[in-house]
């Protein structure tokens, strides 16, 4: 594998004609789920998924991972006006949302659904698969660093909350109106398919709100639903988590 990737962001704030350009640090793909799975599988399974971490370095991650996010800062009012819900708010020291979409690209699920549909490629495409589900978790974990030091701290703000299409009160028949606002699919290729998908598949959306220091939560990991990972083969090798952001503040926080 060459150097890691980064995530080119097109970013501009409510009421920009054009989008600023500006890169992450690089994104390194963990597969170590994935390896922890197969070992206590023995070792003919861990051979196999050897095998695949070998094509994932040497052609996987530089042929099919082109991350790619667009982030549109939003005056909270707005926010509220274009997708309908005061969840955002959180509290009175809210006043910015920050909408961000992010995708792997398009290559990668057509090759892993081109492989799983072949004779002798079906493992080796749904390890692709998971690993493209993989590399999206792990982009979000960059963006929220990115989000925190690049848009919330230049503006003495901290993210007070993060909210899923979907999620809680939040609702999921979203989509259209994200892509057209945060103009998806001219910038990365993103576009709605109906108002509750987003294509390519390996997309995702989220909003941070950003508040006050003494609201700041660390956005943090739920398991997916209904199966809360206890019986899904495809959470354990990580290709279903999301990350979301917690309810609790920080007490005592000074922001050292």
């Amino acid at each position: 594998m060459n150097e890691m990737k980064s995530i080119k962001i097109y970013h501009s704030s409510y009421g920009e004609n054009d989008f600023h350009i500006s890169e992450s640090a690089g994104i390194d793909v963990d597969l170590s789920a994935l390896e922890k799975f197969y070992a206590s599988m023995g070792d003919k399974h861990l051979r196999s998924l050897l095998k695949f971490i070998d094509y994932w370095k040497d052609e996987g991650y530089e042929k099919f991972f082109s991350p790619q996010a667009v982030m549109r800062v939003l005056p909270l009012e707005t926010a509220a006006d274009a997708f309908g819900t005061e969840t955002l708010s959180l509290n009175d020291s809210v006043d910015k949302v920050v909408m961000a979409v992010w995708t792997i690209g398009a290559e990668l699920e057509k090759e892993a659904s081109e492989m799983m549909s072949s004779i002798g490629n079906l493992m080796t495409g749904f390890l692709l698969d998971v690993a493209g589900s993989i590399a999206l978790y792990n982009m979000h974990t960059e963006l929220i660093t990115w989000i925190k030091e690049n848009i919330a701290a230049s503006d003495g703000k901290f993210i007070n909350g993060e909210f899923y299409p979907g999620m809680g009160s939040m609702r999921q028949d979203l989509m259209e109106r994200v892509v057209t606002l945060g103009e998806t699919e001219r910038m990365i290729g993103v576009s709605a398919s109906g108002n509750s998908l987003l294509r390519p598949r390996k997309s995702q959306c989220s909003f941070t709100a950003l508040g006050a220091l003494e609201h700041k939560i660390e956005v943090k990991m739920e398991r997916c639903h209904p199966c809360t990972g206890k019986k899904c083969l495809y959470y354990q090798l990580g290709g279903c988590h999301m990350m979301t952001g917690g309810s609790q503040d920080v007490p005592g926080d000074t922001g050292k």
